[in-house]
């Protein structure tokens, strides 16, 4: 008797704990549904040929969407599409746009502008920003960056090779000890209607680095990386984004061109420095599949 009572009390107790176990974790998943339902205002600084297309896919979701620009062209242009425009420069934020600020996912989407020799001047927007985004009341934010960070290296690079002296990078930094919850995804070149591949060369002569490989991606993963990392509260991670693929710049924009009906370019096959970037961080840590191949 006392035996099949130490059993029963066993088998009792393993029961009681797989039930916390269970409730445990459904309390859980009820806790990330109700942040995502939370996260439905969405502020894009820098609302331009991508931030359009992700406010967009944001707005057919239900989010309200704020974006901002420097040209009262552009706001009209934003408006018509059922984005909230704002007109002001990060390097100088008006009182009356404050609200712009008061979000809960600010999206950085500000070109730095590295090879035009304005890199610190893009930190000093970043601080600026930053400072903005401090005093509102923005819940995280998602910083558009740049896979320029990552020095030729010749093989694999991961997010732990960047330059940790390149402006972007010690920007990206800014936003990381902000004390905001973060993201930053460092994009490869960007491609997609409006912006076709096949017309970045096409007709042009002696192009070095024709045996180079290319990292680039297509908005539609750009939105699409983007919303995920929104509807899974995926925050507190740096992540490289571009294609799973990577051709030689010969074979990708001969291609290109080709497929548009344009003269391929001419590219010279001299050897060059290279870096194929990683994306493998980003689809384990976000899940996500990659939409556009590019061979």
């Amino acid at each position: 008797m006392q035996l099949h009572g130490c059993k029963y009390i066993c088998n009792y107790v393993v029961a009681q704990d797989m039930m916390k176990l269970f409730f445990e974790r459904l309390m859980s998943h009820v806790a990330r549904r109700s942040e995502k339902k939370m996260n439905r205002t969405i502020s894009i600084l820098g609302c331009g040929w991508l931030g359009k297309q992700l406010g967009v896919s944001l707005l057919s979701s239900g989010y309200e969407v704020r974006g901002s620009t420097t040209a009262e062209a552009n706001a009209a242009a934003l408006d018509a599409m059922g984005i909230i425009p704002f007109v002001f420069d990060v390097e100088n934020v008006p009182a009356e746009v404050r609200s712009f600020f008061h979000t809960d996912v600010l999206i950085i989407s500000l070109p730095p502008r590295i090879r035009a020799q304005k890199g610190e001047q893009y930190v000093l927007q970043i601080k600026e920003v930053i400072t903005a985004a401090r005093s509102g009341n923005v819940g995280n934010i998602i910083m558009f960056s740049t896979t320029s960070v990552y020095p030729d290296l010749n093989r694999l690079v991961t997010e732990n090779d960047a330059d940790p002296d390149h402006p972007v990078v010690r920007a990206e930094r800014i936003v990381q000890i902000s004390g905001i919850g973060n993201t930053i995804i460092r994009f490869g070149g960007l491609f997609g209607t409006g912006r076709e591949p096949g017309r970045f060369l096409a007709g042009k002569n002696d192009v070095p680095g024709g045996l180079t490989f290319v990292n680039l991606i297509h908005a539609d993963d750009c939105v699409g990386i983007v919303r995920r990392i929104i509807e899974e509260n995926a925050w507190g991670h740096v992540l490289n984004a571009c294609a799973d693929d990577h051709p030689t710049k010969q074979e990708f924009y001969t291609k290109a061109a080709t497929a548009l009906g344009m003269e391929p370019p001419a590219l010279v096959d001299t050897p060059a420095d290279y870096k194929i970037v990683s994306n493998s961080r980003l689809k384990e840590v976000l899940c996500y599949k990659m939409i556009h191949r590019l061979s």
